[in-house]
């Protein structure tokens, strides 16, 4: 199992900013790089809309030498708060609660699989770059100061 990490998460007027570094495997392993990653953009947030304010972004990957038993997982890590629900963006102690879903109706959260949350799971194809969406989702009527909001989640891919 080979793994690669690092995603800083920075949402809030917001943006997710995705950096990932990739791992080595033995020649006869699965091979996987991450070839892109967006993070969803929030945008300002309104305190007084009874809507939440949604966004997506994505994760693009390729793997090669795929296996017939190979697959690749992401996890999320639930950033520097204490839990995935929800996941909180700071801004100088004040907090703006958010979350990531693997789902565009966003009941499912993107997580590491503890918790209630679920990983993303696939068995990829061979040699072709294939992308998967983060949608992210600011819930409303947050009483908030005005100012940037930023969160640091670490992206996991095992295979």
């Amino acid at each position: 199992m080979s793994r690669w990490a690092s995603i800083l998460l920075a949402p809030a007027l917001a943006a997710l900013t995705l950096l990932c570094s990739s791992a080595t495997a033995s020649a006869q392993q699965m091979r996987c790089s991450i070839t892109n990653a967006v993070g969803p953009s929030f945008g300002p947030y309104d305190t007084l809309s009874a809507s939440p304010r949604d966004s997506a972004g994505f994760i693009s990957f390729r793997c090669d030498r795929v296996g017939p038993s190979d697959v690749l997982v992401i996890e999320l890590s639930r950033g520097q708060g204490h839990s995935f629900m929800p996941r909180r963006m700071s801004r100088r102690g004040e907090r703006l609660e958010y979350n990531l879903y693997l789902d565009a109706a966003r009941t499912v959260i993107w997580g590491d699989g503890s918790r209630g949350t679920s990983r993303y799971q696939v068995r990829p194809s061979e040699g072709r770059t294939e992308s998967v969406p983060i949608y992210g989702r600011i819930p409303p009527r947050q009483a908030v100061v005005p100012g940037s909001y930023s969160d640091h989640v670490i992206l996991t891919v095992n295979y």
